[in-house]
């Protein structure tokens, strides 16, 4: 068994348990990651700058601010979006309590990009903590310092068996894109998005695929030529 179908497994399992269900621990979970973005700010901005050059507030304004009004938002309104919705009735269902009740898909995968590495993979985990689902998260290996902090800092505030990640390049994405997910949340290029499309339709794994391909930059004579066309 590989090291990723064991880490998919130990996700799932503690899925399957039941803790990520209860809302007060899926609030527990985001408040646990708010206090990460506030307490290691410094070591996620001197990451990103070692990996993009970007500084330590333009980090902030760009992959952390957002992320904490996203988990203000929804410990506000997290009770009121997980309760059961009434609908209307027909003549099957009059004399039946007809309602609509939010449920966790089960363990999701999500891959990051690397133009905002911290934004783009932690913002939708935020969501798929607030929808009560197990989540590994594959941040973008074109990110190597971000990657590895992503790795080191996350089990140290979140349940590191229910939201694990995964570092490595297209071999390790490949072997997990090889294991059964519930859903897959992708951000980046089209030509992977179609890899990720055909693998998911294996299982059948419903997908969000946020395609762009478009990050215009300038560039001048003191970039290094070769590298700026390889990203």
């Amino acid at each position: 068994m590989s090291r990723e179908q064991q880490i998919v497994a130990r996700a799932r399992k503690a899925f399957e348990s039941g803790r990520s269900r209860p809302l007060e621990y899926r609030i527990y979970q985001l408040k646990n990651l708010k206090r990460l973005f506030t307490e290691k700010q410094k070591e996620i901005a001197d990451a990103i700058n070692k990996d993009l050059n970007r500084s330590e507030v333009g980090t902030q304004m760009f992959e952390t601010l957002g992320l904490e009004g996203e988990i203000n938002l929804i410990i506000r309104k997290l009770k009121e979006w997980a309760a059961p919705r009434p609908v209307e009735k027909n003549l099957m269902t009059l004399s039946d309590t007809v309602y609509i009740q939010p449920e966790p898909l089960g363990v999701v995968l999500i891959i990051g990009a690397w133009n905002y590495p911290w934004a783009v993979t932690i913002q939708p985990l935020i969501g798929a903590i607030a929808a009560g689902n197990a989540a590994v998260v594959k941040p973008s290996e074109v990110c190597v310092h971000t990657a590895k902090v992503m790795e080191n800092l996350l089990p140290l505030y979140i349940d590191k068996e229910l939201y694990p990640v995964v570092t490595g390049g297209v071999p390790e994405t490949q072997e997990l894109l090889r294991q059964r997910f519930d859903h897959i949340f992708y951000t980046g290029n089209s030509m992977v998005g179609k890899v990720i499309m055909e693998a998911a339709a294996k299982h059948l794994t419903p997908v969000t695929l946020e395609l762009g391909g478009k990050s215009p930059c300038y560039i001048d004579k003191t970039c290094d030529l070769s590298i700026a066309c390889r990203l």
